[in-house]
């Protein structure tokens, strides 16, 4: 019994991952299968039932966890607010007017990729269920290139937090992160089409208009979150001191206003949207992830922390640097699902690991192979709120649609490798 309670903390982990993943598979109830995979990790790691509540309620009361929900609820309105004003069809529709078939499924995602909210991935579902317009296209396939080409800005676009934090912890400029990170973005570009679109079977004509219809009027709702977050950050600074999401959640409420004023809809369709199962099913699933990520980064009854625990285990593996580069933040990904998760939690090793000091393009290049194998780990991982959602939407199943991504990921890992290559080349 002892061995067993005293099991290396990656195997309670990918336990109590497996637990989540096994009984939505006969329960098909993601919050329930998930909460299941709370109590083992929480048990084996010693925890009692008080500590666990208390972990529990301080999570669902703290104000950034508050916020983060009603974002996740205003995300969902402005979503299907933009459906009912025929706004994502007529977006849908300019698209397809200027692009090809294969082309139009990498842009529909990505475009909506370029809004770091949390669960953004539901916000294009729709639109690129949309693009299949006579529904040839198996769902699962939608789902992965939702999902995939939904992330391709994350490896640098600093509207991403935790982009900001990775910078913040290496000391680097955010041009520096950019140019090191920049060439994953073509990689994963390169690999979704290869190893995704490539699957298509759509004639490159078979979705263009003779008439060009314009786009950007359909994407003003989209703009207007962009621009009010950039904005509200700038004049309002001390926002993001009370909670991180507030210059988000305020520039959502701007886009749904902007949006009401310019495509109004009328009060018996805002009673349908505000009152809709979807979204506090949405909402449910994000609180429990919540819940989860704080049992991860919690501290445990004996005073030490088990993500500390994680570090330290691998590090006394005598596993070679650069292998431990890359798995610090896979397994940090897999385990919290989200960027600034990985980032917070295994940054400040793999600097560590480097020496004190550490020459600019050891740094640029140890960088650059640690956020790739984070983002890699948080895109295949379980808890990732995307790739539930995205799931969910297309009514595919989670395990064997992000399986399948496997392959694609090595195209990350490549745009790394690839970034590394070149520093050293100038260097």
């Amino acid at each position: 019994m002892q061995y067993i309670l005293g099991a290396p903390v990656i195997i309670k982990i990918l336990v109590s991952l497996a637990v989540m993943l096994t009984a939505d598979k006969f329960i098909k109830n993601l919050p329930l299968s998930m909460s299941a995979g709370i109590a083992v990790l929480a048990a084996w790691s010693g925890h009692n039932f008080n500590s666990a509540a208390v972990i529990t309620f301080n999570t669902i009361k703290s104000f950034d966890y508050i916020i983060l929900l009603i974002m996740i609820f205003m995300l969902v309105w402005l979503s299907s607010q933009m459906s009912e004003s025929r706004i994502m069809e007529d977006l849908v529709t300019a698209l397809k007017s200027r692009l090809s078939g294969k082309i139009l499924f990498i842009a529909v995602p990505a475009v909506i990729g370029l809004i770091p909210m949390p669960g953004g991935a539901l916000f294009s579902a729709p639109l690129v269920d949309n693009c299949d317009t006579d529904k040839s296209i198996q769902n699962e396939l939608k789902s992965q290139i939702n999902y995939w080409f939904r992330h391709i800005w994350e490896y640098w676009l600093p509207l991403y937090s935790g982009v900001l934090l990775a910078i913040q912890i290496t000391g680097l400029e955010i041009w520096q992160l950019f140019a090191i990170n920049f060439p994953i973005t073509v990689f994963s570009i390169i690999g979704g089409y290869l190893l995704l679109l490539r699957k298509l079977k759509i004639p490159s004509d078979r979705i263009k208009s003779e008439k060009k219809l314009p786009v950007l009027p359909h994407l003003m709702p989209i703009a207007v979150i962009v621009a009010g977050y950039i904005a509200i950050s700038l004049i309002f600074p001390g926002l993001k001191d009370i909670s991180k999401y507030l210059p988000m959640g305020f520039s959502i409420l701007l886009s749904m206003i902007f949006t009401q004023i310019r495509r109004p809809i009328s009060g018996e369709k805002w009673l349908k949207i505000l009152l809709s199962k979807k979204i506090l099913d949405m909402v449910m699933i994000v609180a429990v992830i919540s819940i989860y990520s704080a049992f991860i980064e919690a501290q445990l009854p004996d005073g030490s922390f088990l993500i500390e625990m994680l570090r330290n285990e691998l590090a006394l593996s005598g596993i070679p640097p650069l292998l431990l580069i890359m798995l610090l933040p896979f397994i940090s990904g897999i385990a919290t699902g989200i960027a600034i998760g990985f980032v917070g939690a295994s940054f400040p090793i793999v600097i560590s690991i480097l020496g004190p000091d550490p020459a600019l393009p050891l740094l640029l290049s140890s960088v650059s192979i640690a956020y790739a194998s984070g983002h890699i780990g948080q895109l295949l991982s379980p808890v990732h709120v995307c790739n539930i959602v995205t799931n969910r939407y297309f009514k595919t199943n989670l395990l064997k649609t992000t399986y399948k991504l496997i392959p694609v990921c090595f195209f990350i890992l490549a745009g790394a490798f690839f970034s590394s290559f070149c520093v050293n080349l100038i260097f």
